[in-house]
């Protein structure tokens, strides 16, 4: 004998009876076909009438109490997430002392079905807009994304979006979601440079409303621009839709294009190095001073210059006025953005919102104008790591640094210049033998591979309290390690003035 127990809806209310539902589990199986209205992973079973589906998850086996501890705790998850249909109520099926995990919904018209006509253009660029902000709101509110196929998203006669796949993700910074969007381009054979212009309006819009964070299109442009289409018109309309969705600033450049925001004059012989200044304007004044008597006036400066010291403001005007370029880092981005909860600890993220409290929005649009990277043709510069997707985040250092010089061997890269590790020295790769080199002056000709880190101007973290950048010599291709001494015992007074944590001042003072 057959027993149903309805354990909840998503909306708390009673939407089915156990008659109504013994008699949808009466009718015959659903086949499972890819393309059609009804797919699903091995092990889902269907029943469908007219109005509803009865969806049984037969790759699920439990006991009873098992069984309904699971539905109980997936039904109060599914509410937390909002993106089902209020009226998706689970079940738990009981017949010949076999437990079946169900669930059952109003039968809803999938996504991938209804964009298959262009008929009505303004229609689908609407589903596709609300498939994308129930996607990227909840990735902004939970930090877990949907699965991405348009068959797992469908309409309901009263043109709402929801969500029919019962599983989630870790987030992953837009990554399947750009494939997604690069799967959208190629599927539909009506897509036409008018209708992705309109998308990558509404696509840049929702991002910005949902992240409040320019960065969030720079990083989806970047994986959508290696994606392979088949065919011409296709690979057209990939780099239609970067463009529509970079045009509206300044700070939304194509990464190339930021690369050349400053058109250099003809290369001197030498090439400062400088990162992590971390509002540090004793330190910053005394390299700038440095290199001004030097007579270097080429260099980059490779993001952080804001976060843990104590004078932001005068770190951006001094780098503001001095001929170098300048890339993101971490703290750049989450000063500029107000984000500091993701990747600070609890010191950094306390000084990152006194930070805030210290620039005009100016400043802060200065920050987020940033570029991620630098390409030109003999190197390439970045604040973190040259394999990682995010630009800012991820370190070079002993556990890493294999795998980002097989990422510049594969991508034909021979010189990164990188910071955010505050530590100077040279990885580097001579035909697959890999050495890690911290000489004052290191010839980088010997090898096909080379990975620079200047050390911190600002903070640095191996020991030393001197100011920490690097020059690099374009004609003998060296690298020579620079400290400078400067007063840090005042820009620890600085700090403690302006009550910032304790353990930042000393390792200002130690070096550690």
């Amino acid at each position: 004998m057959r027993t149903i127990d309805i354990i909840g809806s998503i909306d708390g209310q009673p939407h089915y009876d156990t008659a109504y539902l013994d008699s949808l589990l009466s009718t015959d199986l659903q086949s499972l076909i890819g393309g059609t209205a009804f797919m699903g992973r091995p092990g889902t079973l269907l029943h469908v009438n007219q109005e509803d589906v009865l969806k049984i998850r037969s790759d699920l086996e439990f006991s009873g109490d098992d069984a309904r501890a699971w539905l109980q705790k997936t039904l109060q998850n599914e509410r937390r997430m909002a993106v089902h249909h209020p009226y998706k109520t689970w079940l738990l099926i009981t017949d010949a002392r076999m437990h079946s995990i169900a669930s059952v919904c109003p039968r809803l018209k999938p996504l991938h079905i209804e964009l298959m006509s262009a008929a009505d253009r303004q229609r689908n660029l609407a589903l596709l807009t609300d498939a994308f902000r129930l996607y990227l709101t909840l990735a902004r509110r939970t930090g877990e994304k949907l699965d991405e196929g348009l068959s797992n998203f469908a309409v309901s006669s009263d043109g709402q979006v929801y969500y029919l796949d019962d599983e989630y993700y870790a987030w992953d910074d837009f990554v399947a979601f750009s494939i997604m969007l690069g799967v959208l381009i190629r599927h539909f054979t009506w897509l036409d440079d008018a209708f992705i212009d309109d998308l990558g309006q509404h696509l840049r819009q929702l991002l910005q409303d949902i992240f409040h964070d320019g960065e969030c299109v720079r990083i989806v442009c970047a994986h959508l621009q290696p994606l392979f289409m088949p065919n011409a018109h296709k690979e057209h309309l990939l780099k239609r839709l970067v463009r529509v969705l970079l045009q509206p600033s300044p700070a939304s450049l194509t990464m190339e294009a930021a690369a050349n925001m400053a058109k250099p004059k003809p290369p001197g012989r030498f090439f400062a190095l400088l990162a992590d200044i971390h509002a540090n304007y004793s330190a910053l004044s005394c390299v700038l001073d440095y290199l001004k008597d030097e007579q270097i006036d080429e260099g980059i400066v490779l993001g952080d210059i804001v976060g843990y010291g104590p004078q932001p403001k005068e770190c951006i005007e001094r780098l503001q006025a001095s001929p170098f370029q300048v890339i993101k880092g971490n703290h750049d981005h989450g000063i500029a953005t107000g984000n500091t909860s993701f990747c600070f600890s609890k010191e950094a993220g306390a000084v990152a919102k006194w930070t805030i409290g210290q620039l005009s929005a100016q400043h802060l649009a200065w920050l987020d104008a940033l570029p991620l990277y630098i390409r030109q043709e003999n190197w390439y510069a970045v604040h973190g790591a040259p394999m990682d997707e995010n630009y800012f985040y991820a370190y070079v250092y002993l556990m890493t640094y294999q795998d980002n010089l097989d990422y510049m061997q594969a991508h034909d890269m021979a010189l990164c210049f990188h910071g955010h590790s505050h530590i100077p020295g040279v990885f580097a790769r001579n035909r697959g033998h890999d050495v890690y080199l911290t000489n004052q002056a290191v010839k980088l000709s010997p090898y096909q591979q080379a990975l620079v880190c200047p050390g911190s101007v600002g903070q640095p973290r191996n020991g030393c309290t001197k100011t920490q950048f690097a020059i690099y010599d374009r004609q003998q291709r060296q690298v020579n390690f620079m400290q400078l001494s400067y007063d840090n015992e005042s820009v620890a007074t600085k700090m403690r003035d302006h009550q910032l944590p304790e353990t930042l001042s000393l390792r200002l003072l130690k070096g550690l």
